[in-house]
């Protein structure tokens, strides 16, 4: 005796219709929803640079010690190794705008290159 399984009588011709639906091809293209990160870091990515993006906040405080404002800061990172690790990095005010930064100084060779590296192998 089984229990807990329920069975569903259907005719030839629903199930038919059933498999004809879940095989045939969409006829348009298929697509991946909105793009959510800037094209610059995109770019960055696609030319074979990592990047990462950091936050922080900067208190602006008065000389009585009150909080005046407080200024978002985005920190865009981007690191290349090729032997040599070269690294890049910009600040804005915008996620975009660090992004924005970060590629124009790739892009005009504004990076730090550490020439020696020493990878080390687990014993």
């Amino acid at each position: 005796m089984l229990s807990g399984l329920t069975f569903h009588r259907a005719t030839r011709s629903q199930w038919s219709t059933m498999s004809s639906t879940l095989h045939r091809s969409n006829p348009r293209a298929r697509r991946h929803g909105a793009v959510l990160q800037p094209s610059a870091r995109r770019d960055l990515e696609r030319a074979g640079w990592r990047t990462t993006l950091e936050f922080r906040e900067n208190h602006v405080r008065g000389l009585d010690g009150r909080l005046l404002r407080v200024e978002p800061v985005w920190i865009a990172e981007a690191e290349w190794f090729d032997g040599e690790i070269a690294v890049a990095t910009a600040e804005g005010s915008t996620a975009d705008e660090a992004w924005a930064r970060l590629q124009a100084d790739v892009e005009a060779s504004k990076v730090r290159v550490l020439r020696r590296v020493r990878i080390a192998a687990n014993p």
